[in-house]
C-alpha cells in the first residue's frame, strides 16, 4: 500500500548528500479520484490561460484561440465577474477524440477505467487536514532531520563524475556550455534523483534559480544507463504551464545535444497548443522520442488517440513550475495524464517515478502531490531558507510612488526614454495587468523610445510568440511589452532591469516577474511604478514572502511633459476608454485581497482617461447601465465618479436591435 508524507511538518533546508526522507505521511499518497463526465473544455480551454482560483475566473492570458474581444476580461461576459469561462472555439483537429467518451486505439472505455482505479478510501483529517481529499489510510510521516551545517557542502560537476554520479559524456556535455558551477537546486538536487532510484522528489527553489537543469541532468543520464531499453521510446514526459516554458525546455535540451554527439541519440519533441496536430504527431512517429515535453492539453490530446503508441515504456515524468500549473487550473488534467500515464506503463502502474519542482510549496502543491506521487517514499529537498526573502537577493528593487494611476503612465515612459538612451545594451522587461493596456503600452513606446519594442501576451498566436522569444533571447538591447504570460520560467538572458506598472495578478507573481532579471548567478534591478494607493500591496509582500523594499521614490509629473505626451497618443476616445475599462476590470477583481481601498483606487484609474485627454472633468461615457452590471458596479455610489451614464434610448431599453455601440464586445 502506499505511504504517505506531509509537507507542512519541514522548513529545514536539505544537503545533496543526505536529503531529507519523508516516508509514510497521508500527503503523498495517491487519491483515486473518477474522472468520469470530464469536460472536454477543462484542459484545452485552460492551456495558457491563469486561472484565479479567488474569483474562480480566467485571467487576460487566453490562447490565441480565444476571441480578442473578450480576452482582457474574466469571463464569457465584457468583464467576467459573472457567467461561467470562456469556451473555446475548437479546430478541426480537436474533433480526433473525447474524453467523455474513449473511442481510441488505447482502448480506453471510462467506465472501465473509472472501476479500475476505484478503491476503499477514506477522509483523513487528522493533523488539521481539513481539505476533504480521499486518502488510503497510512502511516505518519518518518522523519531525518539534516543540520543547516551539512547544506553548505558544494557539489561540483567535476565531484558528481568523481564519484559515478554522471557519465564522461553528460560531463562533457555540460562542461562545453560554459558551466562554471552548478548553483543551489542542482547542488541538491541532481545527486539525490539520480541515486534514489526508488523515490519520488519534490524541490522548492526560487526562480531563475536553473531548476530546468536540474531534472534535464538525471533524465539524461537516465537515458545514458538505459541506453539499449531507452531507444526509441518515450522515457521521460515533461509537463509545462505554457507554451512558451515548453518550447524553452526543448531548446536547452538542444544545447545539450549539440556539445555531444552520443546524446543527439535522445531526441526530443515538443507537444504544445496552437501547433498542428497532425505534423506533431508525424514528427513523433519519424524521430522515436525519448523525451516529450508539452502543455497539459496537448498531452491529453495526444495520449488519449495515441498513448497505448508512444507513452507504454515512460520512467519519468516531471512538474515544471508545479504552483504555476495549479494557478492556471491545471490540477485535474495532470492527475488525469498521472493515472494515464501509469495505466499504460508495460511495467507496472507505479513505476513511473515523479519529479515535481515549485517555487512555493503550499496546500494546492501538496494536494497534488497527492494524487501524482506513485513511490513509497519521497524525497522533499529544500533550497529555500525560510528566514530569507523569497526574491532573488541579488535584484535590486525600486518603487516609484506617484499621486494617480496616470502618473504611472508618465514616470514608465520617462524612465524607459533616460535609461534606454543612455545604457549600452539596455534589455528590459516591461510588465502590464491587461491585453488591452500591453497593446497601448507598446504602441506608445515605439513611437517615444528609440529602441526595439516587442509586445507579447496571449493573443498573438504561438508562431509569432515564438519567434518574438527567439529574437529578444538574441537581441543585445530591446524591450519587451507584456503580460503576466512572460513572467514565469522564461529565460531571457542579460536583462538589465525588470518594469511593472502597477500590480500583478496574484500576489507571487510580483516574484516571478522580477525573476527574469539577475539569473544565472547575474546581477539586475526591478523598478515598480505604483500609485500611493497601491502600497498595502507591498506590505503584505513584506510580511507573507519577506520581501522588503527599502528604495522608495516619489514621482512629480511636470506639466509640461504630460502634455507633450498626451499630444503624441494618437488613440481615439473609445480605444482608451476600453483600455482604462479593462484596467478598471482587472483591479476591481484583486484588491479586496490586496488590502487597498477600492473605492480610492478605482475612481483614480477612471481620472486616467480624463488625464490622457488633457480634460481632467472628463468622465468615462458609458450608454447604459450594462457594462456597470458586467463590472459588478451598478449598485456603486463610485460609479457617478467614474463614469458620464447616458440613459439608452426608448427604443433600444427593451427588446429590438441594440444600437451599435452596446454591441461592441471590450
Amino acid at each position: 500500500m502506499l505511504r504517505h508524507c506531509s509537507l507542512g511538518l519541514v522548513s529545514t533546508q536539505i544537503s545533496a548528500i543526505a536529503p531529507l526522507r519523508l516516508v509514510g505521511s497521508p500527503l503523498f499518497c495517491r487519491s483515486y479520484q473518477d474522472f468520469a463526465g470530464r469536460d472536454r473544455r477543462s484542459s484545452r480551454s485552460r492551456e495558457d490561460k491563469p486561472y484565479n482560483s479567488r474569483t474562480r475566473r480566467f485571467d487576460d492570458e487566453g490562447s490565441s484561440n480565444y476571441s480578442s474581444s473578450r480576452d482582457d476580461y474574466r469571463g464569457q461576459n465584457t468583464y467576467g465577474f459573472r457567467g461561467k469561462a470562456p469556451r473555446k472555439n475548437f479546430s478541426s483537429r480537436d474533433n480526433y477524440s473525447s474524453r467523455d467518451n474513449f473511442r481510441s486505439s488505447n482502448g480506453f472505455q471510462e467506465r472501465g477505467y473509472k472501476n479500475k482505479f476505484s478503491k476503499n478510501t477514506k477522509s483523513y483529517s487528522k493533523g488539521g487536514n481539513t481539505s476533504g481529499s480521499f486518502i488510503p489510510e497510512g502511516k505518519m510521516a518518518k522523519m531525518t532531520h539534516i543540520g543547516k551545517s551539512d547544506s553548505d557542502i558544494v557539489v561540483t560537476l567535476e565531484s558528481l563524475l568523481e564519484k559515478n554520479v554522471i557519465s564522461r559524456d553528460l560531463y562533457d556535455s555540460i562542461s562545453r556550455m560554459g558551466f562554471e558551477q552548478l548553483t543551489p537546486v542542482q547542488q541538491k538536487t541532481i545527486e539525490p534523483i539520480i541515486t534514489n532510484s526508488d523515490s519520488d522528489i519534490i524541490a522548492r527553489a526560487k526562480t531563475g534559480t536553473g531548476k530546468t537543469f536540474a531534472f534535464l541532468l538525471p533524465i539524461f543520464q537516465h537515458l545514458l544507463n538505459t541506453k539499449i531499453d531507452s531507444q526509441n521510446k518515450v522515457k521521460s514526459v515533461i509537463v509545462a504551464p505554457t507554451r512558451d516554458l515548453a518550447l524553452q525546455i526543448e531548446d536547452e535540451v538542444r544545447k545539450i545535444h549539440s556539445k555531444n554527439r552520443k546524446l543527439k541519440a535522445f531526441e526530443c519533441v515538443s507537444l504544445v497548443g496552437g501547433t498542428n496536430f497532425d505534423r506533431s504527431i508525424r514528427y513523433i512517429e519519424k524521430v522515436s522520442p525519448s523525451i516529450v515535453i508539452g502543455t497539459p492539453g496537448r498531452l491529453i490530446d495526444v495520449m488519449e488517440k495515441f498513448g497505448n503508441k508512444f507513452f507504454k515504456d515512460v520512467d519519468f515524468k516531471v512538474l515544471d513550475e508545479a504552483d504555476r500549473l495549479l494557478e492556471i487550473g491545471f490540477k485535474e488534467d495532470l492527475s488525469y495524464i498521472n493515472k494515464m500515464l501509469n495505466t499504460l506503463n508495460t511495467n507496472s502502474t507505479e513505476h513511473i517515478r515523479t519529479l515535481l519542482f515549485s517555487a512555493t510549496l503550499d496546500h494546492k502543491v501538496q494536494s497534488l502531490s497527492n494524487d501524482i506521487m506513485n513511490k513509497e517514499e519521497c524525497l522533499y529537498i529544500d533550497t529555500i531558507d525560510e528566514n530569507e526573502p523569497q526574491a532573488h537577493e541579488k535584484i535590486d528593487q525600486t518603487l516609484v510612488v506617484g499621486e494617480t494611476f496616470a502618473d504611472n503612465l508618465y514616470a514608465a515612459i520617462e524612465h524607459i526614454r533616460e535609461f534606454g538612451t543612455k545604457t549600452p545594451n539596455y534589455k528590459s522587461i516591461l510588465f502590464l495587468p491587461t491585453v488591452k493596456f500591453t497593446k497601448f503600452m507598446a504602441t506608445i513606446l515605439k513611437r517615444q523610445v528609440k529602441l526595439p519594442i516587442y509586445e507579447f501576451h496571449g493573443q498573438i498566436d504561438q508562431k509569432k510568440r515564438t519567434r518574438i522569444v527567439n529574437e529578444f533571447k538574441t537581441m543585445k538591447k530591446g524591450l519587451l511589452v507584456c503580460t503576466d504570460v512572460g513572467a514565469r520560467g522564461m529565460d531571457f538572458p542579460n536583462i538589465t532591469e525588470v518594469l511593472q506598472i502597477g500590480l500583478p495578478s496574484e500576489i507571487p507573481n510580483y516574484i516571478h516577474r522580477i525573476g527574469r532579471t539577475a539569473r544565472s548567478g547575474k546581477e539586475g534591478s526591478s523598478v515598480t511604478f505604483i500609485s500611493k494607493e497601491e502600497l498595502p500591496f507591498f506590505e503584505i509582500l513584506e510580511d507573507k514572502h519577506n520581501v522588503t523594499i527599502k528604495n522608495v521614490r516619489k514621482f512629480e509629473a511636470q506639466p509640461h511633459v504630460m502634455a507633450d505626451l498626451s499630444l503624441r497618443l494618437h488613440v481615439s476616445e473609445d480605444e482608451l476608454q476600453e483600455i482604462i475599462l479593462s484596467v478598471i476590470s482587472f483591479y476591481r477583481a484583486c484588491l479586496k485581497d490586496y488590502g487597498i481601498n477600492y473605492k480610492n483606487m478605482l475612481p483614480q484609474i477612471a481620472h486616467t482617461y480624463g488625464t490622457l485627454l488633457q480634460n481632467e472633468d472628463k468622465r468615462i461615457p458609458l450608454a447604459g447601465n450594462h457594462i456597470l452590471n458586467r463590472l459588478g458596479m451598478d449598485r456603486d455610489p463610485i460609479a457617478t465618479k467614474m463614469f458620464q451614464i447616458d440613459e439608452m434610448p426608448n427604443q433600444y431599453n427593451r427588446r429590438g436591435p441594440r444600437s451599435n455601440y452596446n454591441r461592441r464586445r471590450f
